[in-house]
């Protein structure tokens, strides 16, 4: 059975996280092109599995982390992107 304070952090770890799907970098190149919509959904997949795993770690990176996790996400996305050989335009925190 399902304890009470799994049933509610649970709900909020998944939406904190999943607001990072329609994070759009700040990066130069054409983002209509289907090259770049490929890269960033690539990179998307990788840094929320990235951050999930690291927060699953231990109990207090998982209760915070849907106040972290976006961040974390976002950060993770403007890293992988850059390794892909896209150009920040301006930096973002």
């Amino acid at each position: 059975m399902v304890s009470s304070r799994t049933a509610l952090i649970m709900p909020a770890v998944l939406f904190g996280v999943s607001g990072c799907a329609a994070y759009d970098p700040p990066v130069r190149g054409d983002h209509l092109s289907d090259h770049y919509k490929a890269d960033l959904e690539s990179c998307r997949t990788s840094s929320s599995h990235t951050v999930y795993i690291k927060n699953a770690d231990n109990p207090w990176t998982w209760m915070i982390s849907p106040i972290t996790g976006p961040p974390m996400v976002r950060a993770a996305i403007r890293t992988c992107m850059q390794a892909k050989g896209y150009v920040l335009d301006r930096h973002e925190g």
